[in-house]
């Protein structure tokens, strides 16, 4: 894994109300985050077929979730399970992770009704 290596804090961050849901399929992340002021932004991740680039390449979107109360990670299995991963190596609690089954192609709208129902 590629997540940042540093001692986990002893006592949990303090809520902040911020949520994220996460797209991914090969050859791209999708990523629609809530922010403090109550908007919302999405960044789009290209995530390389080979697998020496894809593991650095699901640590950036791990960093990019930032501090979140909740994240829904949907995909195919294999990149979900890995982002999960990568999403605790970096200092996440598992327990902020939700995954559910959707199938794909999902666009920036259809992540924005999943991150409402969240809230």
């Amino acid at each position: 894994m590629h997540g940042t290596t540093r001692p986990r804090p002893t006592v949990h961050p303090a809520v902040t109300g911020v949520n994220a849901v996460v797209w991914i399929e090969p050859g791209r992340a999708l990523l629609v985050r809530g922010r403090a002021d109550g908007e919302t932004s999405s960044i789009e991740t290209h995530i390389p077929d080979r697998p020496t680039s894809t593991l650095p390449a699901l640590a950036a979107v791990a960093h990019q979730v930032g501090p979140v109360d909740r994240v829904l990670v949907l995909g195919t299995d294999e990149l979900r399970t890995a982002l999960e991963r990568e999403i605790v190596a970096i200092g996440h609690r598992p327990e902020t992770i939700q995954d559910a089954v959707l199938e794909g192609p999902v666009d920036t709208d259809v992540l924005l009704a999943k991150l409402r129902r969240l809230a």
